[in-house]
């Protein structure tokens, strides 16, 4: 019974191996013969193109870039609309005769506060970075507001002097300790120097 069954399993192998062979022979003359009818693909690829003279390619260059052009200058004329020269300049002339020296005073400059510190009206301010920028109130009243954000943390009423306050440059800001309990805040542009007064314990 064994003897049958080695048999059997030899043809068995046999028959695989043969099957097997076969197969990957007609696989290989398949992609030859595939190759072999491509090959003038692979071969002859170029043999129909005509050369392109140096006039011709320019020409086209230029052609491309001209519709590129014409591209970015479409897309320009429907971001940006034409000015019309009677009305578009109206609103610009109101707004260069409201900024005079007292309407907006200020600049908006960046101060430190050292520590913490109150005003003459017992409002607290906490050490940190602070816009610092003026005010006109009345004739000549003027007052440096001290804010982060949109939010004006402390008002302080400001003297306007006609030193330089030693500084470097016209428009500034500074904040510095002075003495024993107070801190003096310089505010300077171009029309006018305020000086402004805060204390510490």
């Amino acid at each position: 019974m064994t003897m049958y069954l080695r048999i059997i399993l030899l043809l068995l192998f046999l028959l695989f191996n043969i099957t097997f062979v076969s197969y990957a022979n007609d696989n290989e003359t398949q992609s030859q013969s595939a190759w072999g009818e491509n090959s003038d693909v692979f071969n002859k690829g170029f043999e129909d193109q005509k050369p392109v003279s140096d006039s011709k390619l320019k020409k086209t260059i230029e052609q491309i870039k001209e519709r590129q052009l014409s591209r970015k200058q479409r897309k320009i004329k429907k971001e940006v609309q034409p000015l019309s020269p009677s009305s578009d300049f109206e609103h610009l002339k109101d707004f260069a005769q409201s900024q005079s020296p007292d309407d907006e005073l200020s600049q908006t400059l960046t101060v430190m506060i050292p520590m913490q510190a109150y005003s003459d009206d017992g409002k607290y301010i906490q050490p940190g970075y602070y816009k610092l920028s003026c005010r006109k109130i009345g004739e000549n009243n003027y007052v440096l507001d001290l804010s982060q954000g949109s939010k004006c943390i402390l008002s302080v009423p400001a003297i306007q002097t006609k030193q330089d306050l030693e500084q470097e440059t016209i428009t500034f800001c500074n904040a510095e300790i002075i003495d024993n309990g107070r801190i003096r805040l310089m505010y300077g542009s171009i029309d006018l120097n305020l000086v402004g007064y805060i204390y510490f314990k």
